[in-house]
């Protein structure tokens, strides 16, 4: 009687073994090489009030695409984050200045190829200005 059973959980117990090695291989293999895009900052600047914070960054994602100049708007008790701008994204960099606590103009290089323009952040209004 009991290998009857034995001969029924086995097949069981050997897929439950595989599955198990595959999620953990799998969870390995993401911590190892992890997102292979990063961000290096070029300029942080915060809004006259503080609250929020422009970081223009180069986003370089490896040999299978060019890196970008990217811009994110967040909030100033927040660290930049380990993914794509939130607001502007060119192949060129550009300049940023604060107008006020809800405006900020983005100077960039009229010959630039842009990728997203965003015209406002949560309550801030983006000013483009192409020179």
């Amino acid at each position: 009687m009991k290998s009857k059973w034995l001969y029924k959980l086995k097949p069981l117990l050997i897929t439950t073994i595989v599955l198990i090695g595959i999620y953990l291989v799998g969870s390995y293999i993401r911590k190892l090489f992890g997102n292979m895009c990063g961000n290096e900052i070029v300029q942080k600047s915060a809004s006259p009030s503080g609250d929020k914070v422009a970081y223009i960054f180069q986003r370089d994602c490896g040999a299978t695409t060019e890196a970008s100049y990217q811009l994110s708007l967040i909030d100033a008790d927040e660290e930049l984050p380990n993914k794509s701008g939130n607001t502007f994204v060119s192949d060129n960099d550009f300049q940023i200045k604060w107008i006020n606590n809800k405006k900020l103009r983005v100077n960039y290089k009229n010959s630039s190829e842009t990728y997203e323009m965003d015209k406002r952040v949560d309550w801030t209004k983006i000013e483009y200005v192409g020179k």
